[in-house]
């Protein structure tokens, strides 16, 4: 009977309950040396065994719930990453995982970023550090719904394919002790590459399940000299200026000027508000005054705020906690731009950062000239299908901003190009028909001669739709038979005459005029054929259209690990 044989790894790495009080991780080799560790029957004891490389090992777990487990340690972790275990229902055995069983679902993405399995929101800590690009989040291994918060890590060459890597932090001594009246763990934050090291920088929230009024928020910051070793945190920022709502969280650094500014998410006076902070050292931060504050109504607090200069002007983005917005959008991230005057941002004008409301806490950064940004997208409509091994949650693809004539602009970088696949379609000035696009995972590109009422079927699974139409109502995402039916996902454009569409299984990315709007929204479809549908009240007016395959970014059906 097949065994584990660790290979080329050193540590094997369990996240596991006790069912019942006292219960074990026992790990034997196969010279018959025995390892057991104790796990928690309140919440999950992240265990860390030591193993010997090319070494046979039997796990037995009976006693335990194991949400998670993967062999860590090698040399070429970062071009290679952690080895998934799971435990097969007819031996009982820990093996390594089937990936096509994970990767290959039509409700899961195939080139877009996602966890190997469970929660994920907030992209934490982008950054490019020595030769690889690297991406932590929020994560919650053990289950597809927000719990007590870790923090899981990927890394990437090329900002398109990834590898997993090992898990990084993980909720306070504290919540893991009392899970029942307590919950928070390592929320967003960002990472700063300086002197040869990595700086991160994050928020740990305590919240009494009964009140989250009363949550308790700080900032901490940690180093890193090879993204897989980290020192301990250290609290940087402990209490909330005066004024300051309950929301104080997900520091963002940047150095402006010869000096380190932060800026936190929060309120004042019952407005969203970015405060902002500065330090010469970045170890010891003295807050300023709000960066901007949002005077309309309906914003709990910012969320997951970040500033930059770009284009030779400053601009701030923040997500809108609790507000809805007059199309009934939930939710959304809005920037602004201006000049940076007196160390406060003077607005000269805003827009929605994504008009499809299922892209939120972004985060960017900057690397060799580019400024980069990802979102997480999320699921504020409850539209989620949940199932076995399954992945909450995934990330945008990787764009690059720019400002241009007042708004922020966004297109995919570069790198995305090279997923593209097998063309599909290529024409001019007639309708296109593809029903039935094996994998659900394409790339579309019009052009049009001038602006022209269309309507585009991007996906369809019995009674539910999602379209993308430009009519009197302007250019719009719309739902149907699904639970964000009835919202205005409108892009704020006057007229279209460039769409680039990313379809990918379950999301939908949509970029107007070479990146002028941008629009990201879920759509679960149980079949894994999908559909491109082009009906353009005056098809003269198509310039150009082409559809093309994507390839997948993982191992096996999915392509490059």
């Amino acid at each position: 009977m097949k065994k584990l044989n660790t290979e080329k790894y050193t540590c094997l790495e369990i996240f596991a309950k006790a069912k019942t009080e006292g219960g074990k991780i026992r790990l034997v080799s196969g010279k018959g040396s025995i390892m057991e560790k104790e796990a928690s029957s309140v919440f999950y004891t992240w265990m860390k065994f030591p193993v010997e490389q090319g070494m046979e090992y039997e796990i037995e777990s009976g006693a335990c719930e194991v949400t998670l487990c993967y062999l860590s340690g090698s040399g070429d972790i970062l071009e290679t990453g952690v080895r998934y275990l799971e435990k097969e229902k007819e031996s009982g055995r820990y093996l390594p995982a089937r990936e096509e069983l994970y990767y290959d679902s039509p409700i899961r993405e195939s080139y877009h970023f996602a966890p190997w399995k469970n929660w994920m929101n907030d992209p934490n800590g982008l950054c490019y550090f020595k030769g690889y690009y690297h991406m932590f989040y929020q994560f919650n291994p053990h289950g597809q719904k927000w719990s007590n918060m870790y923090w899981g890590h990927a890394a990437s060459r090329d900002l398109v394919h990834w590898v997993h890597l090992p898990v990084v932090l993980a909720p306070q001594a504290e919540i893991a002790e009392r899970p029942e009246e307590l919950v928070g763990g390592a929320f967003s934050g960002c990472a700063v590459v300086e002197g040869g090291e990595a700086v991160f920088y994050l928020t740990r929230h305590t919240e009494p399940r009964e009140d989250y009024r009363k949550q308790v928020e700080s900032q901490w910051m940690m180093k890193s000299k090879d993204m897989i070793h980290f020192t301990e945190e250290k609290c940087v920022v402990g209490e909330k200026p005066e004024g300051a709502s309950f929301d104080f969280r997900d520091p963002k650094v940047e150095k402006i000027g010869g000096r380190w500014y932060m800026v936190l998410a929060s309120a004042i006076g019952g407005k969203g508000s970015i405060l902002l902070y500065e330090s010469e050292d970045m170890e010891h931060w003295s807050y300023l005054h709000p960066l901007l504050t949002e005077e309309r109504e309906g914003i709990r607090s910012f969320e997951c705020p970040d500033f930059m200069e770009l284009d030779g002007k400053y601009v701030a983005i923040g997500a809108w906690m609790g507000h809805r917005d007059d199309c009934g959008r939930l939710q959304m991230s809005r920037y602004y731009i201006g000049s940076w005057k007196e160390r406060k941002l003077e607005t000269e004008s805003s827009g929605w950062f994504d008009f499809g409301s299922n892209c939120y806490a972004m985060q960017s950064f900057a690397h060799e000239g580019r400024r980069i940004c990802i979102g997480w997208i999320s699921d504020f409509y409850g539209e989620h299908v949940e199932r076995e091994n399954g992945a909450y949650g995934s990330m945008t693809l990787p764009r690059q901003l720019h400002v241009r004539d007042g708004k922020l602009y966004m297109m995919p970088v570069k790198e995305v190009s090279l997923l593209k696949g097998e063309n599909l379609y290529h024409g001019e000035k007639e309708d296109v028909s593809l029903t039935c696009i094996e994998g659900n995972a394409y790339r579309a590109k019009i052009r049009f001669l001038e602006n022209t009422w269309f309507s585009i079927l991007l996906g369809k699974d019995g009674e539910k739709e999602i379209s993308l139409c430009n009519d009197e109502g302007g250019l719009r995402i719309v739902t149907k038979g699904v639970k964000s039916e009835g919202i205005n996902f409108r892009a704020d454009v006057k007229e279209v005459a460039v769409l680039e569409i990313y379809m990918d299984r379950r999301v939908a990315e949509v970029y107007v005029n070479e990146g002028e709007a941008a629009g990201t929204k879920l759509f679960y479809n149980s079949s894994s054929h999908g559909c491109f549908v082009l009906k353009a009240e005056k098809p003269g007016n198509i310039a150009e259209a082409e559809v093309s395959l994507m390839n997948g970014i993982w191992n096996g059906k999915e392509g490059k690990r």
